[in-house]
């Protein structure tokens, strides 16, 4: 494929991109300093530059609400990536993934990544979501997380009690770093440094993770096609090990 243009003039191909993403998420730092003031990232979806790729994540959102496998996988690249050390294909995702199960993870995960939205790396190369392709190649991505939105901030892990502070489109030191695949999605509750409360608490759904799963996009001979589901990791953690299991 041609390669893929970046702002500031440089010309990396797909697969130099990846390289470059999992290097930067595999490089890990100290905890970031619970008083440093908060950064922003505000969302960013740029599908709508290209109608056909907007239609086709317009289906793919249906698809996710019925959870229709089949028509799911209908959609993937013949060499589709299932994670980084696992295989390609609808048969390794159905595996990996088991969506035809009632709690299967892959779902809400899709859901969650969809309701983001995306960026350009190139004409012909799109991914989701904002939080991984615009987070600051400064920071450490296992070391914080994006409140997506208007977030409320609780003193409590429960989140029971009234919310005493609200993080809007912040970028958020958290209190333990992650590992990857951080599937924040099925966290009730994730511990941040807020900078004037300390430790606090928000829930898994209202921030995601630049070390998370990601979703990549490419356009060929005038076709998007779906090209991976995957997170930087080597080793698939034993948490999503069970809530992805096969049955018997």
């Amino acid at each position: 494929m041609s390669s893929s243009d970046k702002p500031g003039g440089l010309a990396l191909t797909r697969r130099s991109w990846l390289r470059l993403a999992a290097a930067a998420v595999l490089t890990t730092s100290s905890a970031a300093p619970a008083r440093a003031d908060l950064r922003s990232l505000l969302p960013a979806d740029q599908s709508a530059r290209d109608k056909s790729l907007q239609a086709l994540l317009g289906r793919m959102r249906t698809i996710v609400h019925h959870r229709d496998t089949s028509a799911l996988c209908a959609l993937m690249a013949t060499d589709f990536k299932v994670e980084f050390d696992v295989g390609k294909g609808p048969g390794v995702f159905r595996h990996q993934w088991n969506p035809e199960a009632p709690d299967s993870a892959v779902w809400p995960l899709l859901d969650r990544l969809l309701d983001l939205g995306g960026t350009f790396y190139s004409t012909s190369l799109f991914a989701l979501p904002y939080v991984y392709t615009r987070f600051p190649l400064d920071l450490d991505r296992l070391s914080y997380v994006v409140a997506t939105g208007e977030v409320p901030v609780h003193a409590d892990s429960n989140r029971a009690g009234p919310r005493v502070a609200v993080l809007k489109d912040a970028i958020v030191p958290l209190m333990t770093p992650l590992l990857p695949p951080a599937m924040l999605v099925q966290r009730p509750s994730v511990a941040v440094l807020h900078p004037e409360r300390g430790l606090c608490y928000v829930a898994g759904s209202d921030v995601y993770s630049p070390a998370g799963h990601r979703v990549f996009f490419e356009k060929r001979q005038g076709r998007w096609r779906w090209l991976s589901l995957a997170a930087p990791t080597l080793v698939t953690p034993p948490a999503l090990l069970e809530s992805t299991k096969v049955r018997s």
